[in-house]
């Protein structure tokens, strides 16, 4: 399938990754990995979790059983095609990148599409490296402003943000990271340039889909017509109306500007440093989602020497 197009959706978590995700996956000509219970588009975790514990990736014979987590994960099952075949195509791959677009690759094919999505917020920080392994990916990058991020990010799914200073530094610290992800997504439209990056913003992008996504389907080279809704419900972080009122207080906005000034000030270099820090300090676990409901697979660290084989 050479001209099939792979896209990835990168963003902050509660930036709105999964609308943009979904809108791209209603439109025709991209396939995705969905189901309802994912609200949509499924996140892989595959370069943040599952490559890394491939490695070193082995030679033929052996990459089958290097693959076998993934294989045994949520988004293969909810691929649709027989272990057997996931097997066949670790053994032809020259490294997990190459596995996980055959896959990839191989629902296009099934489902007649010349681009397929793939969204997962933890590859946000990863953007550099999926390009080096995935040359002809594009990157959708989708941004948000701090005061609705904030909103989000406090009240989501019924919680209760914690009263001051605590909730001070849940704010400084949603500031910071959101500032920090933003410059990683534009220092890589920098490096790709913007025929494979696009940036969208949450509002723009809910306002006018399809003047948000037209971009991004050129590049993917999919016919202009006009954007199909979603095919799945808002994976908004507000179930109820009382939920709904909830808005950041006076105070709320003011450390919230007061954090965003002081991050903006903050040297790229030295955010950067506390990330590789605190990744160090807190290895990525695999989400419980990543696994069928009804498996009993894996829910450790991702360590490559738990491997096995």
């Amino acid at each position: 399938m050479p001209n099939v197009t792979p896209i990835f959706v990168l963003g902050l978590q509660r930036s709105g990754t999964t609308l943009a995700a979904n809108l791209l996956a209603a439109q025709p000509g991209i396939s995705a990995v969905t189901a309802e219970r994912h609200h949509g588009v499924h996140e892989s975790v595959f370069f943040s979790h599952f490559a890394p514990a491939m490695a070193p990736w082995p030679g033929p014979g052996w990459r089958a059983d290097a693959a076998g987590d993934f294989l045994s994960s949520e988004y293969f099952r909810l691929l649709g095609m027989p272990r057997q075949q996931g097997e066949q195509a670790a053994e032809a791959s020259a490294s997990p990148a190459e596995l996980f677009c055959l896959l990839m690759e191989a629902l296009a094919q099934r489902t007649g599409a010349a681009a397929w999505v793939e969204k997962s917020p933890h590859h946000t920080l990863l953007g550099p490296a999926i390009a080096k392994a995935v040359p002809t990916a594009l990157f959708l990058c989708v941004t948000r402003q701090s005061q609705g991020f904030l909103r989000s990010r406090l009240w989501s799914y019924g919680r209760r943000p914690p009263p001051y200073p605590k909730r001070a530094l849940l704010i400084g610290r949603g500031c910071a990271s959101n500032v920090f992800h933003k410059r990683c997504m534009r220092r890589l439209q920098r490096q790709l340039g913007k025929g494979r990056v696009f940036e969208v913003e949450f509002e723009a992008l809910r306002r006018d889909p399809g003047r948000a996504l037209a971009p991004v389907l050129a590049a993917a080279g999919l016919a202009k017509s006009a954007i199909l809704p979603p095919e799945f419900a808002p994976n908004s972080s507000f179930s109820t109306h009382s939920q709904r009122k909830q808005a950041l207080s006076a105070l709320d906005l003011r450390v919230a500007r007061a954090a965003e000034l002081m991050a903006h000030a903050v040297p790229q270099v030295l955010f950067a440093a506390i990330q590789h820090q605190l990744a160090k300090r807190r290895p990525p676990e695999f989400p419980s989602w990543a696994w069928p409901q009804a498996a009993s697979g894996p829910r450790g660290v991702v360590r490559p020497q738990d491997r096995q084989g």
